[in-house]
């Protein structure tokens, strides 16, 4: 009888260990999960640009982290005209900085300055892209997407751009007038494809790429 009792104790005292044991486990990873919730949210800090339908306003800046090389093997990467600052058999590292301002959907300023030069450490020059600003009237649902216009797509959240801009190197203008297309993915990265025939395809006919530092709304 006597053992009895004490192997009803023990027993006892067993499974309020296991419940302790299991409850602290439960806790300790809901604690955990926790955690990674909250730090995902502070990562991703959305303004919610492209939620916006039209004659939205704000200011971005970033930088531009990209390598371009020709990726056409043919007998067609010869280049448009002689250029003594690209060889199009090198790789080139694109390094700088970049910023755009948008009032009513409107493209207002829009600037690159970056760093051009191989992946061996030569030619190494110095470019500016300029965009020129048209109306800051406010616009349309049907008016986005033409040159100078803010456009956003919802679907894969991207927003950007279209326009001609003056592109300098090392100070000096070099090329007018030059179609390119700007956009913005998932308010993280910025492309900058720009139509290379205009320069002579300095640029290896590739788009160049960056970061998005940062996306400022403007409430009106």
């Amino acid at each position: 009888m006597i053992l009895s009792r004490y192997w009803f104790i023990f027993s006892i005292i067993n499974l309020v260990s296991f419940i302790i044991c299991l409850e602290f486990f439960i806790l300790h990873e809901y604690n955990n999960f926790d955690s990674y919730i909250y730090g995902q949210s502070a990562f991703t800090n959305s303004s919610g640009l492209v939620d916006k339908s039209t004659n939205v306003s704000f200011n971005a800046e970033g930088t531009i982290n990209t390598i371009l090389f020709s990726q056409d093997t043919s007998n067609n990467t010869k280049p448009l005209v002689k250029d003594i600052n690209t060889n199009h058999s090198s790789k080139y590292l694109l390094v700088g900085k970049w910023r755009l301002d948008v009032l009513n959907d409107n493209v207002t300023y829009f600037k690159s300055n970056f760093t051009m030069i191989d992946t061996g450490g030569h030619d190494i020059h110095f470019h500016t892209i300029v965009y020129k600003p048209g109306s800051t009237q406010p616009i349309t649902q049907n008016q986005q997407g033409k040159p100078g216009i803010l456009f956003k797509y919802k679907n894969n959240n991207t927003a950007g751009f279209n326009s001609n801009v003056d592109i300098y190197t090392n100070g000096v203008l070099e090329w007018e007038d030059v179609p390119i297309k700007v956009t913005f993915m998932n308010e993280k990265v910025i492309m900058i494809d720009i139509k290379d025939k205009k320069t002579g395809e300095h640029f290896l006919k590739n788009p160049i790429y960056g970061m998005i530092n940062s996306v400022d709304l403007i409430h009106q």
